[in-house]
């Protein structure tokens, strides 16, 4: 209950950790690869207990709700055959050289908006969403495509798709286009999607880290908490419209950027 009421108060914030401030290249990493041309991340990241999702994702979920709904109680790892590990190439690099990079002040006028890109671009959480997107509708599980929210060396927040195999979690990201292992990513770890509910985060920050144990999960199919509590004080508001709203926003219609279902064949410009 503690914690449905922690997320029912974050419907009502704005997320300043994730925000990209700069879109500026990091560099390349290295890594071994396999025979089979996938570079051996080893392990997963240690994950803590469940924490309050960024703001920006819980308007993301109170405009798209359907984004957000659904998991799994058992979330198995993705086998990365070298197949796989080429599509996750090919999206990464045609998201990331096909979408103007742009902030979200720039772009809308405000901070921070989790969204998909528009016709002007995004930042790196749109595309991340995006990545995120291609790759659950060229069949890969949702249980396995993981937003996470990170800090760089300088301080600023970023936002990136981990993605989870039996190789181990592996990043893909809008300034190292290079899919490294997590552990190879010159960042510090702050919170992450869970594998078992979209809408539920936990903590990969070791300062507060705690081992996730004991911890419940709404049953499969009910109500997204924050969702539902948006939803609640929407219609108290209605009745009494002096009474401070939950909701950071009103759900507005999105135009997600438009896709091709297949790969491009011809090779892209760098933005």
């Amino acid at each position: 209950m503690k914690w449905i009421f922690s997320l029912a108060l974050a419907a009502s914030a704005a997320l300043w950790l994730a925000g990209c401030q700069s879109t500026g290249s990091i560099g390349q990493l290295g890594g071994t690869l396999t025979s089979g041309g996938v570079t051996l991340a080893s392990v997963h990241m240690p994950v803590g207990q469940q924490v309050v999702p960024p703001y920006g994702f819980i308007a993301f979920c109170l405009r798209n709700p359907k984004e957000c709904e659904g998991g799994t109680d058992k979330p198995t790892d993705i086998a990365m055959t070298a197949e796989r590990w080429s599509q996750l190439n090919e999206v990464n690099d045609y998201v990331n050289r096909s979408i103007p990079q742009i902030e979200d002040i720039d772009n809308y006028g405000v901070a921070e908006k989790w969204t998909y890109p528009n016709e002007r671009g995004g930042d790196c959480e749109d595309l991340a969403l995006l990545k995120r997107k291609m790759l659950i509708e060229r069949g890969w599980p949702a249980s396995n495509l993981l937003m996470t929210v990170v800090r760089e060396w300088n301080g600023d927040g970023h936002a990136i798709l981990v993605v989870a195999s039996d190789k181990g979690d592996y990043v893909l990201d809008n300034k190292n286009w290079a899919i490294v292992s997590w552990a190879d990513a010159p960042y510090t770890w702050i919170k992450q999607q869970s594998r078992v509910r979209p809408y539920i985060w936990v903590n990969l920050d070791q300062s507060s880290f705690r081992v996730a144990s004991n911890q419940t999960v709404p049953p499969l199919g009910a109500p997204v908490p924050f969702i539902e509590a948006a939803s609640r004080t929407k219609t108290a508001t209605v009745a009494a419209p002096l009474r401070p709203s939950l909701a950071a926003e009103q759900p507005q219609q999105q135009i997600p950027l438009s896709r091709p279902q297949q790969m491009p064949t011809a090779t892209l410009a760098s933005n």
